[in-house]
């Protein structure tokens, strides 16, 4: 009997995100200096290839996503960080003053949130950054493109701040804002790069400590029912409509086609979280159950969740509810 449990969906429409795949050659290490692949023919796992040593970093879950991107990151003063271009993603945060830039956002930039036009100028600070003008000021933002194309694929500290994170994306040379741990995984579902498993093979993988390796998929021997839960809940948060649907039965394709185009990024971020919550419950040959809970503060009580993955004719495991 097919078993539904519908979670947390904000109706609103989704964008199907497609990769392209990359052909290997000797230079491959050098050649993907500082992007972010995606692997298309696994589980959805994204990785950094550090530019200092060309190694491949695995950026796991958001929180390990954050820490690997600010673990590698390096110092940059405010007068050079100036000289690239700013990014714009769409931020899970609020917009206060409706300029098209989240509100933490704005913090890093050092514009109002609350004023659509910071600097008076009659322009609004969404369409300045966008036209490359100076939302703090008068005239253009001071870029140095020379400047840029030494640093593609280096991830930044402000160190005369806070420490705000920048990721310098090189397929357009511009910076993009790492705020918190949403901010790593919004840029890994916008900015990846697809890459076949055998490709990434030839990559060498890095690791932040000894420790770290326990934690790497592809280092490590895992339960494939966990595996496709983990490889569902990565594709449902990257939005890509086909992978999430591969990895559940033939009966709930309708039903994740359907909950995919009207769940908002956000409630996709949040559905594919409590899925990365689930703890196995109960197991047998045939059926593995995940639970986790889910806390309603409106109502202030918790409500069970599970999660069941069903081993297929063919060996493989896949998910037969949501």
């Amino acid at each position: 009997m097919q078993k539904f449990i519908w979670t947390i969906v904000f109706i609103m429409s989704a964008l199907v995100l497609t990769k392209p795949t990359i052909a290997a050659n000797e230079n491959l290490s050098k050649r993907l200096s500082g992007r972010i692949l995606l692997q298309v023919q696994s589980h959805g796992e994204a990785w950094y290839v550090n530019t200092a040593n060309y190694k491949k970093y695995y950026l796991g879950r958001p929180a390990d996503a954050f820490d690997v991107m600010r673990n590698l990151g390096t110092g940059i003063t405010n007068n050079d960080l100036s000289k690239f271009e700013i990014g714009i993603i769409e931020y899970d945060d609020n917009d206060n003053d409706s300029d098209g830039l989240a509100n933490r956002f704005e913090q890093a930039l050092g514009t109002d949130s609350e004023n659509p036009d910071t600097d008076g100028d009659g322009h609004n600070d969404g369409v300045e950054i966008k036209n490359n003008y100076n939302p703090n000021g008068s005239g253009f933002l001071p870029v140095d493109n020379n400047f840029a194309e030494n640093h593609l694929g280096k991830i930044f500290l402000q160190t005369e701040q806070n420490g705000e994170s920048w990721y310098i994306n090189p397929a357009d040379k511009k910076r993009y804002y790492l705020g918190r741990p949403a901010d790593a995984f919004a840029i890994m579902r916008e900015l990846s790069l697809g890459i076949a498993d055998e490709n990434l093979s030839q990559i060498a993988t890095g690791y932040l400590d000894a420790e770290d390796s326990q934690g790497c998929p592809s280092c490590q021997t895992k339960d494939e029912a966990a595996q496709a839960l983990e490889a569902a809940a990565n594709a449902i948060m990257l939005g890509s409509n086909s992978a999430a649907m591969s990895y559940f039965t033939t009966e709930m394709q309708k039903a994740i086609e359907y909950t995919m185009n009207f769940l908002d990024q956000e409630g996709k971020f949040t559905l594919g979280n409590i899925m990365l919550g689930a703890e196995l419950s109960s197991s047998t040959e045939a059926e593995k159950t995940y639970s986790t809970e889910v806390y309603f503060s409106m109502g202030g009580y918790k409500v069970p969740i599970n999660f069941y993955v069903q081993k297929q004719e063919d060996g493989s495991w896949l998910l037969a509810n949501l």
